[in-house]
């Protein structure tokens, strides 16, 4: 077991590792180092990873308090679902009313692989291209169909 200290110096070890794995990667198919994440332009839409002692998640979170707000994202996205399906994989989880650890209720469309740990430098790799290869085509998917997804 870590401390709490030593836990958040591998998760930082994790993300920094991660990011220098994928800016060479994402320069040589001309893009800029960072992801859009949260940068997306719809207020209440955000691409996510996540990874932690179980699985690692790669998706989208609709995040507002607005339900009206979220419900229309929600329903525009499942317009999509046949790209959203292919840049993320066949086995992708549409959850209209996602818990979240801080019981903040959410929206979540999203993918994982099981079987690594964040405390497992073994699975990094692993989650490593997951991450890349997913979050690639689900911002490319995205790019395309950012006009029609806002409100």
């Amino acid at each position: 077991m870590y401390s709490k200290e030593e836990a958040k110096q591998i998760r930082v070890e994790f993300w920094e590792q991660f990011r220098d794995f994928t800016n060479k990667r994402r320069r040589n198919k001309g893009r800029t180092g960072k992801w859009i994440l949260n940068r997306t332009g719809i207020n209440a839409l955000n691409l996510k990873f996540h990874f932690d002692e179980e699985t690692a998640i790669v998706g989208i979170d609709l995040e507002t308090s607005n339900m009206d707000v979220r419900i229309a994202l929600y329903d525009k996205l499942e317009t999509l679902k046949n790209q959203i399906n292919k840049a993320l994989g066949e086995n992708t989880i549409w959850e209209l009313d996602y818990i979240r650890e801080n019981q903040k209720h959410i929206s979540r469309i999203y993918t994982s692989i099981s079987n690594v740990s964040i405390f497992d430098k073994d699975s990094w790799n692993r989650v490593n291209m997951f991450f890349f290869d997913r979050m690639t085509a689900l911002e490319d998917m995205y790019l395309e169909y950012k006009d029609y997804l806002k409100y």
